[in-house]
């Protein structure tokens, strides 16, 4: 009896084991849960290396610490691009960042003339202005909730610092629509209709 006792708790214990070690395996099987959020996206933010306007100017500060903006722009249109325009005491210098990535698409650093030299009073400093989303906000305010913004730049038109955002209702309108970059005030807006 002790020796049908003992091979019964013999028998119990790898059949748990057994049991344990089937449901070991089985969920190593399955994918851990993912995070997407349902936008198309399974990385979660931390891992993410989308980049907006103020990475698109660091990234560019880190390759030239001195430069001064003069423009900052973005396309939304193909392949999401920021391009950034500054100029350092020596160069012009053009950097275009993808947004999806934070890369550097393409660096161009071209010497400058005395005269080039003079146009750097045209420089501001992107913190002093209101955001792309804020510019945005209020364009839709005045043409329309259907409206989106495909591209923006934002530069110094005249003494004024400057949000050009480019929209469209998906359909057959377009509106291009100014914004004082430092007021938020809507400066300018036009929609017109175009034909496909």
């Amino acid at each position: 009896m002790k020796k049908v006792n003992k091979l019964s708790k013999v028998l119990c214990a790898l059949g748990v084991s057994t049991v344990l070690f089937a449901g070991v395996a089985t969920a190593a099987t399955y994918p851990a849960p993912s995070s997407w959020d349902g936008v198309g996206s399974v990385a979660s933010p931390m891992q993410s290396s989308e980049i907006d306007y103020v990475g698109a100017v660091t990234t560019l500060h880190r390759y030239y610490p001195d430069a001064m903006i003069t423009s900052i722009s973005y396309d939304a249109k193909h392949h999401p691009t920021y391009e950034v325009e500054a100029y350092t005491k020596t160069q012009k210098v053009e950097m275009k960042i993808d947004e999806a990535t934070g890369q550097v698409v393409s660096n161009e650093a071209k010497s400058l003339s005395y005269w080039n030299r003079m146009k750097k009073a045209h420089s501001f400093n992107p913190q002093n202005t209101i955001t792309p989303e804020a510019a945005e906000t209020r364009a839709i305010e005045r043409v329309g909730s259907d409206f989106q913004t495909m591209e923006w730049e934002l530069e110094m038109e005249g003494n004024k610092v400057v949000y050009d955002l480019e929209m469209t209702n998906g359909g057959d309108k377009k509106a291009d629509v100014k914004i004082d970059a430092l007021s938020g005030k809507v400066l300018s807006a036009k929609v017109k209709t175009t034909k496909y």
